[in-house]
């Protein structure tokens, strides 16, 4: 199930990245991105094409530069079967997002882009084994993430709540 572990990775990203254009700082419920700096937790669950579903855990912790302009992720997730250890560097420029993702665990690596939206953002993932559409809806204390991988993958669905509040 490697493509879980990279469905995990690209789910950490869309957490991160909200708001973090000088332009659109501001999230339309007054939160920044300097506000994801911290520890946030929560769970998921995977839908695969076929079998039942599997729930996991993550942890991740966001350090963003003084402007908002710019986003350090690390990201630690864990389920019955599967752990990941991952890195998420991110910039913002224009309402555009931009960026790479690494799976520490299993030696693997891709990049980001998207959009910045009033609550959230989509943005497309993509790698060697992996690439999904990506969206992110965020609050002052939660954020949900749904990612839908490409067809013909062993996942259908990614979703996860984290809570920082």
């Amino acid at each position: 199930m490697r493509f879980l572990l990279i469905a995990i990775v690209t789910f950490s990203l869309g957490v991160g990245a909200l708001g973090m254009d000088d332009d659109i700082l501001v999230a339309q419920d007054g939160t920044s991105i300097l506000s994801l700096a911290g520890r946030w937790a929560g769970k998921g669950t995977m839908i695969p094409a076929s079998g039942p579903s599997e729930s996991f855990r993550c942890v991740v912790t966001y350090f963003p530069s003084k402007n908002g302009s710019r986003l350090r992720q690390n990201l630690r997730c864990t389920s019955a079967n599967y752990q990941f250890d991952g890195a998420t560097q991110l910039q913002i420029i224009a309402g555009k997002v931009t960026g790479r993702w690494q799976d520490k665990v299993n030696s693997l690596e891709g990049a980001v882009s998207g959009t910045v939206t009033a609550d959230g953002f989509h943005i497309l993932l993509s790698g060697k084994l992996f690439d999904a559409k990506m969206t992110v809806v965020n609050s002052p204390c939660q954020q949900s993430v749904t990612i839908v991988p490409r067809e013909g993958t062993p996942i259908k669905k990614l979703s996860a709540v984290l809570k920082k509040c």
